[in-house]
């Protein structure tokens, strides 16, 4: 089921990981002053960001990827006259939507939150042009990869 280079990349996200969690504890021998401590802290949260940005791009793309897969295979369902399928599949996903929302809007109205919003929140900062794009590039190469002939590698480990 998995390959040695299944293994490996594991492997290697676990150390990468851990070495990044150590250096994040590492404290240094002298004692700093507060303003270097807090300079410290701001590195330390920018770095997490950034990192917390990147994870969140690779995420998307993979998911992109896999829905523009998805894509391929609705159209060439289309096509070949399936379209009873792709009716009920279109249905099935929309009524899915609507119970995740109803669900929601159940939960926030039953339970709601007893803390009040800030009366006046902060702007919310955008989030970097990467991160945005990334779901959008994996769309375009999921529908690439798919109409190329090569999804059968990236489906055949989910049966």
């Amino acid at each position: 089921m998995f390959t040695l280079v299944d293994f490996l990349i594991a492997l290697t996200f676990i150390c990468v990981v851990m070495a990044l969690v150590v250096w994040s504890r590492i404290k240094p021998d002298a004692t700093p002053d507060k303003q270097e401590s807090e300079v410290r802290a701001q590195r330390a949260a920018a770095f997490f960001s950034q990192a917390c940005n990147g994870a969140s791009s690779a995420v998307n793309v993979v998911i992109g990827v896999l829905l523009g897969v998805a894509i391929n295979g609705l159209v060439q369902l289309m096509f070949t006259g399936a379209w009873a399928a792709v009716f009920n599949i279109a249905v099935l996903s929309a009524v899915l939507s609507f119970i995740v929302f109803l669900h929601d809007f159940l939960g926030k109205k039953l339970f709601p939150s007893a803390m009040r919003p800030a009366r006046e929140p902060e702007k919310a900062r955008k989030r970097p042009l990467l991160r945005r794009l990334s779901l959008p590039i994996g769309l375009v190469l999921g529908v690439v990869v798919a109409s190329l002939g090569l999804d059968d590698y990236l489906s055949d480990w989910l049966v």
